[in-house]
């Protein structure tokens, strides 16, 4: 069993859905994870910008920030699944299912998309468990149960996400306890998710409580790139995405720059157009 201290989740919504044929969920990012299994029916899923054909008697999971989509097919979908963050978090009771894009999220919404320890492993939605009846009858002892975000509830989930890791992803800890996470992961997966942006290299290393000049050695050591350099390449492929529905004034202000000249010099000098006329050619 894995070590509690490390897996304490928390159940944001664990439930049946029937989903009609023809129905589609639009383009989002969820903040959590999603497991589902699909009872009956199928569905067409882009993940990661790949389509996957879903169907009777799989298991699906979804990980926090990965932009999907589905579409079901010829028949009426069953897809009873549960929304989890894998530790519980101090704001994890206020952080709703998420029905947004990333390119419509603001920036402080973008802080809510959890920390995906599979990130390791290819970024596919199936899953698969040795023991599909033990997993099946954990799966819906936590789907059934009548009251939410039990002890019960909870340690049904422990039990299958155990599971989930032992059959899926076995290398995310060492002996079972130790998470393997360096500091330089952890800073690329904080930009990653477009969260810092705005921050400079003292605001990062104190927000991870590290030296400043260690943490940008240990950065560029392993990617290649200073960490700052890398964090510009962040903001200015987050203000591209953005351009696309909100003013260049709205965006300046957003990642954080001191006016909307200095924005579009930067914004320039990066991609060779200006944003005002990247907004025009779109």
């Amino acid at each position: 069993m894995l070590d509690n201290s490390i897996i304490n989740p928390y159940i944001r919504v664990a439930m049946q859905s029937i989903l009609r044929k023809g129905t589609k969920i639009a383009r989002r990012i969820i903040f959590d994870y999603e497991l589902i299994y699909i009872a009956n029916g199928e569905f067409i899923l882009n993940y990661n910008e790949t389509d996957y054909r879903c169907m009777a008697g799989q298991f699906i999971l979804l990980r926090p920030g990965i932009s999907h989509s589905f579409t079901v097919t010829d028949t009426d979908l069953s897809q009873p699944h549960i929304h989890f963050d894998i530790t519980h978090m101090l704001d994890s009771r206020q952080i709703p299912v998420c029905f947004k894009d990333l390119k419509d999220m603001e920036i402080e919404e973008r802080k809510n998309i959890r920390e995906d320890i599979f990130r390791k492993y290819p970024q596919k939605p199936f899953v698969v468990f040795s023991d599909q009846k033990a997993a099946l009858e954990t799966f819906y002892a936590i789907v059934n149960n009548p009251k939410p975000s039990s002890l019960t509830q909870k340690g049904l989930l422990i039990r299958l996400i155990d599971m989930l890791i032992e059959d899926n992803f076995p290398e995310t800890f060492v002996d079972n306890t130790e998470f393997i996470y360096s500091i330089e992961e952890q800073v690329k997966d904080y930009l990653d998710a477009n969260q810092g942006l705005t921050s400079n290299l003292d605001d990062i290393a104190k927000h991870f409580n590290y030296s400043k000049c260690h943490l940008e050695h240990r950065f560029k050591d392993r990617y290649g790139i200073s960490l700052i350099a890398y964090r510009n390449n962040k903001r200015m492929q987050s203000a591209k995405i953005m351009l696309t529905t909100q003013s260049v004034s709205d965006v300046s202000n957003k990642l954080g720059f001191s006016s909307i000249y200095v924005f579009s010099r930067a914004f320039k000098n990066h991609f060779g157009v200006s944003p005002s006329d990247y907004k025009k050619a779109r």
